[in-house]
């Protein structure tokens, strides 16, 4: 599908579901925390499950983000998120990769202020993950990293993974996973809004081992 054609989809589907639920407050939907040139070809990608929050910020992008990595302070002020943004880059450093060369976004394009609230979660889920299956085939990464249980759960069904092992994260007993699919390595992470792993030293003897050799992939 070419940008055009998944923003055409993505719009349709976000009509549908305000139609369907006319007493819901729109939130709007957003896709890519990256410029769009990322669907042609990205050695990562990372990928959450859907975008959060209240309101939407005229300023952030929707489908992409043009002026640079939304995960970067100065293309994007997320405030109390600051600190997910400061543990995203730490991974992209983790893994050497610029972060404006990184597939980045959501798995769900439909904001809600939590996964708990998102209307029609099934629904919605199977739409991402049909949308993703057209955006990876394209883009062909060798290393997708997910963040969060729903989001990981879904990833690695889409992407056929097997050989999934569990590694520690040095936080209690919270594992991370990495396994294989077709065409390279999956790692599913914690939610790194609720665990700050990336920068917490107790936890770097455990990513080390996590991530080992994929910082050339």
């Amino acid at each position: 599908m070419r940008p055009a054609e998944i923003e055409n989809a993505i719009q349709l589907a976000y009509e549908t579901r305000l139609r369907q639920n006319p007493s819901g407050r729109p939130l709007g939907w957003r896709l890519l925390y990256s410029p769009c040139r990322v669907l042609d070809g990205a050695r990562v990608a990372f990928v959450g499950l859907n975008p959060g929050g209240t309101t939407i910020d005229p300023d952030h992008g929707v489908f992409s983000s043009e002026r640079g990595s939304a995960y970067r302070k100065e293309v994007e002020n997320w405030g109390a998120s600051s600190q997910l943004q400061d543990q995203v880059l730490e991974l992209f450093r983790r893994l050497n990769v610029p972060p404006e060369e990184v597939l980045a976004g959501n798995l769900v394009p439909f904001r809600s202020p939590s996964e708990d609230t998102l209307e029609n979660a099934p629904g919605a889920i199977e739409f991402g993950r049909t949308l993703w299956a057209e955006i990876l085939k394209t883009a062909r990464p060798s290393l997708v990293v997910s963040m969060g249980a729903t989001a990981n759960r879904e990833v690695a069904q889409l992407l056929g993974v097997n050989d999934v092992k569990s590694y520690p994260v040095g936080w209690g007993n919270y594992t991370a996973s990495r396994g294989r699919f077709s065409d390279g390595t999956w790692i599913g992470l914690p939610h790194l809004s609720r665990f700050a792993i990336m920068k917490r030293a107790p936890s770097q003897a455990a990513l080390a081992e996590l991530f080992r050799g994929l910082d050339t992939v």
